[in-house]
């Protein structure tokens, strides 16, 4: 509950304890029924066995809605799963929609309801998110307000006793504000229903699925987590591949291309033309798109006599492009609105562009130590350069997309506590995007291939 208040919720919220009082303030009622206005949902965590009784209360208040914090139904085994249809009998009597039990809560930063578990506010966005595992939601939501990943919406969908992922689906294929669903999935309850949904919402918006319960050791904690039964891992992989969902091996997988496919135009193919400070990026990311099916072509030799005139003699005159660690700070702007511009790539790679600033803070530092000629606001110039410049830098490859409507992947030469994986920039769909590793960067460029060929299937 307070979280929920804390959260900055602006509607009513009524704490309700047979033994009344306060909590948190605030007046505590005795009952549903003393509550003096209308509920929209009723949050409830009382023990499994007693909840059945509340719902003759609910009807009679008028009550639709009801959020099941509490655990002890299907997942504890025979017993809990007679609990739960007994449940399910009685709040369809009552004409309650049950989410859960067994969940960590909702959010929906839109209207700033944060009803969870744990303290997590992640700003509004466009990423609508189901987890069949309330503390896996929690804590990618977690990541997601430290990342300044937008959400739609967020649900810990519990033992899913009466709304299921397939009800989820259909809900995001109408909504206009959920443009990238994110899914963790332990059991599919409708098979059928689950592919159908899947595909088409598909074609409208990107699903991506972190899978739980695909080993042995795996399936039995899915089983006694939400008593989920788990499903043949080669069946699932093929209705995915035919539904057109991104299937992912990783949690963190799941918020990358939360992040790629909210913030970046969809790449026409899968040609990318690199950019990194130093050889070595380069030259391991090259070998990355490789593992990845993505072609690194070579560039045309009108491209090379343009980046003659703009890059030292000895650069590489080839993709991936070295900037040989040049300092100034207009050159990558340039080459990589060249880049853009280029018809021969579908996409950018930039690597070690975005960082440099905490290179040069800590760089500053030695040279004051180390020399005493310099003095403390002449590094601090230097520092606010860096750091003006990557805002700048920012703002400039946004543009650049919103132009010639390509992915421009960033990954960051070092991060501190002030990096993000998201960058807004004013108004634009587009954002700046910078991932730690060149393996999170190609992997999400490649997803987004992936999605791309589904679309264009017939």
């Amino acid at each position: 509950m307070v979280n929920t208040i804390s959260g900055g919720f602006e509607g009513e919220i009524y704490p309700v304890n047979p033994r009344g009082g306060t909590i948190a303030g605030r007046k505590v009622y005795r009952s549903v029924a003393e509550i003096p206005a209308e509920i929209d949902l009723a949050v409830v965590t009382i023990p499994a066995p007693a909840v059945a009784a509340l719902m003759p209360e609910f009807r009679k208040k008028g009550i639709r809605n009801m959020l099941l914090i509490s655990s002890g139904f299907g997942e504890t085994g025979k017993d809990g799963k007679q609990l739960e249809r007994e449940l399910v009998k009685a709040a369809r009597q009552a004409g309650v929609l049950v989410l859960g039990p067994n969940t960590m809560g909702i959010s929906n930063p839109h209207i700033q309801l944060y009803c969870t578990g744990s303290p997590v506010i992640p700003q509004p966005g466009s990423t609508a998110m189901v987890a069949q595992s309330g503390n896996m939601g929690i804590q990618l939501l977690a990541f997601a307000e430290q990342q300044g990943i937008g959400i739609r919406a967020f649900c810990g969908s519990g033992n899913e006793a009466m709304m299921t992922i397939e009800d989820y689906l259909d809900g995001f294929e109408v909504d206009s504000l959920t443009r990238t669903v994110i899914l963790y999935v332990e059991s599919i309850k409708n098979g059928r229903r689950f592919f159908e949904s899947a595909r088409r919402v598909g074609k409208k918006k990107p699903i991506v699925l972190l899978k739980g319960g695909q080993t042995k050791a795996g399936k039995r904690a899915a089983q006694s987590h939400t008593g989920a039964m788990t499903s043949d891992t080669r069946i699932f992989n093929a209705v995915c591949r035919q539904a057109g969902i991104i299937k992912v091996e990783r949690p963190m997988d799941l918020l990358d291309l939360a992040a790629a496919f909210s913030s970046l135009p969809l790449p026409a193919g899968n040609r990318v033309a690199i950019m990194t400070l130093g050889g070595g990026w380069g030259v391991v990311t090259a070998d990355l798109c490789a593992e990845f099916n993505l072609d690194v072509p070579d560039l045309t030799p009108e491209l090379i006599s343009k980046l003659d005139r703009l890059l030292p003699s000895y650069w590489s005159r080839s993709n991936p492009i070295d900037l040989v660690g040049e300092r100034d700070t207009s050159l990558p702007m340039t080459v990589v609105e060249e880049l853009m511009k280029w018809d021969g790539c579908d996409a950018v790679i930039n690597l070690g562009i975005m960082g440099r600033r905490i290179m040069v803070k800590r760089f500053g530092q030695f040279v004051l130590k180390a020399d005493s000629k310099y003095s403390a606001e002449f590094i601090d110039q230097l520092n606010r350069q860096f750091l003006e410049f990557e805002e700048t830098y920012i703002q400039h490859i946004v543009k650049l997309m919103d132009r010639y409507r390509k992915p421009i992947f960033g990954v960051s030469i070092l991060p501190d506590e002030k990096n993000q994986t998201l960058y807004r920039v004013g108004d634009s769909p587009f954002k700046g995007v910078f991932y730690p590793t060149p393996e999170r960067a190609v992997q999400a460029y490649a997803k987004m291939v992936e999605y791309q060929h589904f679309l264009d299937r017939p």
